[in-house]
């Protein structure tokens, strides 16, 4: 995932297209909390210019559970300091991710 956001990234700069956001969703958390910080690593090491941030977990489920795994993950992030965009994406109607995604952000708003 992080080679693919680099190799992408590089094809951008060397085309002089700079506004970029960048995304790297899983469905699972551990690797997207993993690729996440690998690719903050990378982009400091090479010298990239700061790009923001989208976070999220690919189909997180649904209730509960879902919530649970989107927090997590997306959270995880948040505590490091990562992350300038979140979507919750849970398998059910849209409009119960939104409080989720508010209760997760809210918790950062004066940092």
């Amino acid at each position: 995932m992080v080679e693919s956001a680099l190799e992408f990234l590089r094809i951008c700069e060397d085309e002089k297209f700079f506004d970029v956001v960048i995304s790297m969703k899983s469905s699972n958390t551990q690797v997207m909390v993993q690729a996440y910080r690998l690719l903050v690593q990378k982009l400091n090491e090479g010298g990239f210019k700061p790009y923001p941030l989208h976070l999220g977990v690919t189909e997180a489920g649904e209730a509960e559970d879902g919530r649970i795994k989107s927090a997590v993950g997306i959270g995880t992030l948040l505590e490091d300091g990562l992350g300038d965009t979140v979507r919750v994406s849970l398998t059910e109607d849209p409009e119960f991710e939104a409080p989720v995604a508010k209760a997760l952000i809210d918790r950062y708003a004066t940092r």
